[in-house]
């Protein structure tokens, strides 16, 4: 293998799925690119590529070795940013993680934190679980946090694994149906399915479990087509319209009392099938937790214990 730069360049192909797209985005004229990824594979002595009339695709051992590819462009980029001399004294840091009050608290701890002086930069996204394992995985995200009912947990740390991702727990709960104090079942300290049958139930549009047989996958599609439903992306909208909105509910984790307060809802316990649900927090195998990363962790978890105490 000559340097890597081939390895940057194998990720660009696999990215953009055409080499002459990558060859584009990475200011080189295509068949020297096309060049460079046949010695890499002669070096390697497997094919990365299969070439279809479409563009290109990576084979089975051609997406084993661009995991590996990725985390080791992504270990140099930090190595080289941890002894680059500083130009500034910013503190950065990034998180993707699920839509959950707690979360966003943990955040806004680690800011007060840091004092009204500091100059810092943050990077926070709110995402479904498998779009946080691709924004870790792919280094544009450090730290990531997924959330998975325990009954699908073989499914996701598999994902993790042929990642290169490393896993800790976080919280884990039962879900809670949210819904307006003018809710018609607000009154109710237990709901079943039967009780929601008839309300709508706002939902993220990115739920998705990794590796699901295909007549499981088909069975929770048609529970949800059953169902009166909104789907969102967003988490204030969906507290916005569960605010408004006063026969709808959400399935989520338990909420702080003063987020609860602010926008006027309640939450109620539910009796549903496999309802536990556990958090974890996921970064790259070999991956140097940094003091602000730390923090972070150390907020998050104080934050699930006070969502617990309500």
């Amino acid at each position: 293998m000559n340097n890597l730069l081939q390895l940057k360049y194998a990720v660009e192909v696999e990215k953009t799925g055409s080499i002459s797209k990558a060859a584009e985005n990475l200011y080189m004229n295509q068949p020297n690119l096309s060049k460079s990824i046949r010695e890499l594979e002669d070096d390697l002595g497997i094919a990365i590529f299969d070439r279809t009339a479409k563009g290109v695709v990576p084979t089975e051992k051609g997406r084993e070795f661009l995991g590996y590819a990725r985390i080791i462009l992504s270990q140099v980029a930090e190595m080289e940013a941890l002894y680059r001399p500083s130009e500034d004294n910013k503190i950065r840091f990034d998180l993707c993680a699920p839509r959950a009050s707690y979360v966003s608290h943990a955040l806004t701890e680690v800011i007060h934190s840091l004092g009204p002086n500091a100059d810092y930069s943050i990077d926070y996204r709110e995402a479904g679980a498998m779009r946080t394992i691709k924004q870790v995985a792919n280094g544009v995200n450090r730290l990531g946090v997924i959330r998975y009912q325990t009954i699908y947990e073989t499914n996701y740390l598999n994902a993790l694994t042929e990642r290169g991702l490393q896993y800790e727990p976080i919280f884990e709960f039962s879900s809670v149906a949210i819904m307006s104090k003018r809710h018609p079942l607000a009154a109710q300290d237990m709901l079943t399915e039967e009780d929601l049958a008839d309300y709508t139930e706002i939902i993220y549009g990115d739920a998705s479990i990794p590796a699901l047989p295909v007549n499981q996958a088909r069975e929770i599609a048609q529970a949800i087509e059953a169902k009166k439903t909104i789907t969102v992306y967003e988490r204030a909208s969906q507290l916005e319209l569960i605010n408004r909105l006063e026969t709808a509910y959400a399935l989520a984790s338990p909420i702080p009392h003063d987020v609860l307060t602010r926008f006027d809802l309640t939450q109620r316990r539910v009796a549903l099938p496999g309802n536990v649900f556990r958090d974890v927090l996921i970064y790259r195998s070999g991956f140097h937790l940094s003091r602000i990363d730390r923090l972070l962790i150390e907020k998050l978890r104080e934050s699930t214990k006070k969502v617990n105490q309500h």
